[in-house]
């Protein structure tokens, strides 16, 4: 493999990297972007607003039926439902 130099490296390539990177190679400087996970963070795959608005209920339910009988009922479901609208 052939070595490379650059002006700089930017760790991470969530929302935040994936700008920085873009910004600098646009005044001509060479960036490599390190990643260890999705490169444009969580957000380009399901973490915006219209997929977890699409995914949350379901989460809820399968955490609900997770959860023992005995350690749950109507006003505990309404308490959890009540703080994620309000919150």
């Amino acid at each position: 493999m052939a070595e490379r130099s650059f002006d700089v490296v930017v760790i991470g390539a969530g929302p935040a990297g994936e700008v920085a990177a873009g910004r600098l190679g646009e005044v001509g400087l060479e960036v490599a972007i390190v990643e260890e996970h999705l490169v444009g963070g969580e957000c380009s795959y399901d973490a915006c607003m219209p997929s977890k608005a699409l995914l949350r209920p379901g989460q809820m339910m399968s955490e609900m039926h997770r959860v023992p009988r005995g350690r749950r009922g109507r006003r505990d479901r309404r308490r959890h439902v009540h703080r994620r609208r309000s919150g």
